[in-house]
C-alpha cells in the first residue's frame, strides 16, 4: 500500500504525521522509516506516526515528497514476518491484586475472566508510556474495565494489567494506572539482549497461564 498526500500532514517545522493506515502497514512503514536512518526520530501510535526530519536538510515539502517517494507499504514487509510470542501470566494472588475485583466487576468466576484472556487473539498495538511498556489489543468487549482513579506510584515488573479493553505488560517498574490480575513469568526486558524487550508493535501474542504450560 503506497503512501498518499491524503495521509500526510506537516505539523511545525520540522514533523510529518502519518494517518488513515491500516494498523499492520502503518506499523510496517514505522519500522522502514526508522531503520532508513533519514529521520531523527519517529514515534508511533495506534492509528498514526510522526515523523521527524532535519529542517537543515530538507524544507517540509521536500521532506513530504521524499516521504512520498519511499518504497510502498506492501514491499517492505509485514506485521507477518514477525514471531507470535506466548506470556505465561500467574493470575490473581499477590501477583494480581485487582484479580479478584475484576471479577467481581465483570461479573465472572476467576475461570472465566482467565479463559476469555487466554482464548483471545492478541496483538501489541504499540510500546510506550514507559520503555517496554506494550499496549496489547483483542479483548473481547466484556472484558472492558476502567483504569484506576488515583495510578499507583510503584508497579512491580513484569505486571500484567487491562484497562479500557486492552492488556498491558510492566517490563520495567514505574507508575501506573491499569488493574493488576497476574504476573508475566516470560522476561519482558533483558539488557544484554539486543533487542532488549520481549515485546513489539504488531507482533502477534497468546497469554497461557502458568499452571497449564
Amino acid at each position: 500500500m503506497a503512501l498518499t498526500e491524503d495521509n500526510i500532514n506537516v505539523i511545525g517545522d520540522d514533523l510529518i504525521r502519518v494517518a488513515g493506515l491500516p494498523g499492520p502497514a502503518l506499523r510496517t512503514l514505522v519500522r522502514a522509516l526508522r531503520a532508513s536512518g533519514e529521520w531523527l526520530e519517529v514515534v508511533d501510535g495506534i492509528e498514526d506516526c510522526v515523523a521527524q526530519f532535519e529542517p537543515l536538510r530538507w524544507r517540509p515539502d521536500e521532506a513530504v515528497r521524499h516521504l512520498l517517494s519511499s518504497k510502498p507499504v506492501n514491499e517492505i514487509g509485514s506485521d507477518a514476518e514477525l514471531p507470535e510470542v506466548c506470556l505465561e501470566v500467574e493470575f490473581g494472588g499477590e501477583n494480581g491484586p485487582d484479580f479478584n475485583s475484576v471479577c467481581d466487576e465483570l461479573k465472572l468466576t476467576e475461570q472465566e475472566l482467565i479463559a476469555a484472556i487466554c482464548d483471545a487473539e492478541l496483538c501489541v498495538d504499540i510500546v510506550g508510556f514507559t520503555p517496554g511498556f506494550a499496549y496489547i489489543s483483542g479483548l473481547p468487549e466484556v472484558l472492558t474495565v476502567p483504569r484506576l482513579k488515583e495510578p499507583r506510584k510503584r508497579v512491580p515488573a513484569g505486571s500484567f494489567g487491562i484497562a479500557a479493553g486492552k492488556c498491558g505488560t510492566y517490563a520495567l517498574e514505574g507508575p501506573g494506572g491499569w488493574l493488576l490480575i497476574g504476573r508475566v513469568v516470560n522476561r519482558l526486558f533483558n539488557p544484554k539482549s539486543e533487542q532488549p524487550f520481549l515485546l513489539s508493535a504488531g507482533q502477534k501474542v497468546r497469554v497461557v497461564r502458568r499452571s497449564e504450560v
